[in-house]
């Protein structure tokens, strides 16, 4: 077929593509649609499109060509990528994967992340947090270091997020096998894998981690990131039968990443521009890498093949070098002069880098090539167990995987950006939640099926509450009122900041705020209700008759239909940020460090065990029997009716409100989290 018509003709096919794919995305976020790609594997600067995969089931396509060489597998590599995080450059809303491979069959779906406790993510999917570190032992055991001490395993199935018991990001990971495996974060304890539990070892060096390899059980390495000044510049760690300990005579090579093949064979960056490697006997010096044109700048990341034929290593400013043997380290030119986090490789013919605003790069064994990842999201870390099983992780939370069909891209954000605020809903298929993204607001409601984008008020607001499917108020400096097809303002009495709201029908809805004031939804208008003594930041009601405000220091407020007052010396001296029951003698508050109080219909009791030390900002309950706190630290309880139990969320990030129904419950974060527990 002459040129012209195999462009018109795949111009034509793509365009179709495209409008299937938009067409899938309106209806369902699990369909997968395959489109075709151009470029040829191989050539420089050349962008191999992705194709639209799904983050549910699976619906299959004809895949497009191959994104990348077909080299032999390294065998077991010990090591981490350890790249920096960078700025996150956001990612395309809608968007559910993409997929570039040549082998007809079904995609590989990694569905969401979710925690042990079955805590999934909603939005953004697969995962709403950055990765930073990987290792593997097979296909079906796969480790990242996620945000907030969260390790994630993939069973060649589906994620989950396990959490190690350390609070920070983890920056390193390594393991010998699918029974040892050890992560750590920039600086503290470190945290070690069993094989079937995470458990705390103490070990904090002063300066932070850069590099982990882990050979067995009973030999590893780990390093610190050079400073300038310091005793423990640069200090080496050893993991023998004894546990870790400092390797001082090692110090004055300035190691830091690290990778290892053998108790033999290690290697590791060196100072600003050095490689060492480690023989079993000492670290002994290699050749220097290429100076690097800023000053202060340093390589980041390293991979090795199996007995040194060949290697690369990737800097902070974009610059590359290659090993060889015969060569020693070259630079290389990058086809894109943007920040570098990782490097991997299955073999010295296939090898792949990662970098910032999207960059994929592949070295085929004679040209380095770039790859359309199909994200801007920076890339930090790339690894995999062979050439047809690569992860790529995203600062976006996004994943990329490769296996024999080629790239594969899991990336689905309808509010990229945003922060939540409120949650609230009327039935399990009518919830909405609202919160900001930048100066603008940002709301999504779900109809039973799917989350989709929802036009929000015209300004920010940080309260909301439902009376149903077309009664929904949001607050800001107005009263925002939704009656099914827009959005109508109502003035506020002059002067109230409302912090919580609540109503027990269409008519009668409490506000309550700061200085203790309050205003009544009459069913006309929003009219002042006075002031108490103390600000309030939660309100909850039974009836018209009947209402609890809880506020600063521990104090709460009764409302009998006629007057508000105080309930008396406030039951503890941690202020209450919210309130919510089931009975008149069954109703909760939360607050700050971790309170929780139960008042029975005649006395109130303190409960400062549960979240000893986290705030926290909402509870919500389906009954007596089902009840669920949230809170700083990413903290989820749930109260059974007879105690409380802390569960995995999944994130370490605060969350800020809860609301579901008997058939399931959806929790919100101040940085984007939306999560769903099913039952």
């Amino acid at each position: 077929m002459p040129n012209q018509s195999r462009a018109a003709l795949f111009k034509s096919l793509h365009a179709r593509c495209l409008f299937l794919v938009r067409g899938a995305l309106l209806f369902s976020s699990l369909m997968l649609v395959a489109c075709p790609s151009g470029g040829d594997e191989g050539e420089p600067d050349a962008s191999t499109p992705l194709d639209a995969g799904g983050s549910g089931n699976d619906a299959g396509g004809e895949p497009p060509r191959d994104a990348g060489s077909d080299a032999g597998s390294s065998g077991h590599d010990a090591g981490s990528d350890a790249g920096s995080s960078g700025h996150d450059a956001g990612s395309d809303a809608g968007s559910s994967g993409h997929d570039a491979g040549s082998d007809a069959g079904v995609l590989l779906n990694p569905g969401t992340v979710c925690s042990t406790d079955e805590w999934c993510w909603a939005n953004p999917t697969p995962y709403g947090e950055p990765v930073k570190s990987t290792w593997g032992s097979a296909a079906n055991d796969f480790w990242a270091g996620g945000a907030g001490g969260h390790a994630l395993h993939w069973d060649g199935s589906r994620w989950m997020a396990l959490h190690t018991g350390l609070s920070q990001d983890l920056s390193v990971l390594s393991g010998s096998g699918p029974s040892d495996i050890w992560a750590g974060g920039a600086t503290g304890d470190m945290t070690h894998w069993d094989g079937k539990n995470w458990s705390i070892v103490p070990l904090a060096p002063t300066t932070a981690r850069a590099g982990l390899a882990i050979l067995s059980p009973t030999d590893g390495w780990m390093t610190q990131t050079p400073t300038t000044t310091g005793a423990t510049d640069g200090r080496v760690w050893r993991l023998t039968a004894a546990g870790w300990n400092a390797v001082d005579n090692a110090s004055g090579w300035n190691l830091s990443a690290l990778w290892g093949q053998s108790s033999t064979e290690i290697w590791a960056l060196a100072g600003g521009n050095g490689s060492a490697r480690w023989d079993g006997t000492g670290w002994k010096g290699a050749a220097s890498l290429p100076s690097l044109a800023s000053p202060g700048e340093r390589y980041s990341a390293l991979w090795m093949a199996p007995g040194g034929t060949a290697g690369w290593a990737v800097a902070t400013t974009g610059a590359i070098a290659r090993w060889t043997v015969a060569s020693g380290w070259v630079a290389v030119p990058s086809p894109r002069a943007v920040r570098l986090n990782g490097v991997w490789g299955s073999g010295p013919d296939d090898v792949w880098l990662v970098g910032n605003a999207g960059t994929l790069l592949h070295w085929n064994g004679q040209a380095l090539s770039r790859v359309d990842s199909g994200t801007q999201a920076d890339l930090l870390a790339v690894r995999g167990t062979g050439p047809h099983d690569v992860w790529v992780f995203a600062s976006s939370g996004a994943m990329l995987h490769r296996d024999a069909r080629g790239w594969s891209l899991f990336e689905r954000n309808l509010a990229p950006g945003v922060s939540w605020s409120a949650i609230t809903g009327t039935d399990a298929d009518h919830v909405w939640v609202f919160g900001a993204r930048g100066s603008t607001g940002a709301a999504l409601a779900w109809d039973g099926e799917a989350w989709k984008e929802a036009p929000p008020p015209p300004e920010l607001v940080h309260l909301a509450w439902a009376a149903g499917p077309e009664d929904v108020w949001a607050i800001g400096a107005k009263a925002w009122r939704w009656d099914g097809k827009q959005w109508n303002g109502h003035a506020l009495p002059t002067g109230l900041e409302p912090q919580g709201i609540h109503g027990t029908g269409a008519s009668d809805i409490w506000l309550v705020g700061k200085a203790g004031r309050r205003a009544l939804w009459t069913g006309k208008e929003w009219v002042d209700a006075g002031a108490g003594d103390f600000t309030l930041h939660d309100v909850w009601g039974l009836t018209p008759e009947y209402y609890w405000a809880v506020g600063d220091a521990g104090n709460l407020e009764f409302y009998n239909g006629a007057e508000w007052t105080p309930a008396g010396a406030s039951v503890t001296s941690h202020t209450l940020r919210a309130i919510w029951g089931s009975n008149a003698d069954d109703i909760w508050a939360v607050g700050d460090q971790g309170v929780l109080v139960h008042y029975n219909g005649s006395t109130f009791e303190v409960d400062t065990t549960s979240a000893a030390g986290l705030k926290l900002e909402d509870i919500w309950g389906s009954g007596r029997d089902d009840v669920w706190a949230v809170g700083e630290g990413g903290i989820l309880l749930h109260y059974d009716g007879t105690r409380w139990r802390r569960q995995g969320s999944g994130t370490a990030h605060t969350l800020v409100g809860v609301w579901g129904t008997r058939t399931g419950t959806w929790a919100v974060g101040g940085t984007g989290q939306l999560l769903h527990h099913a039952r």
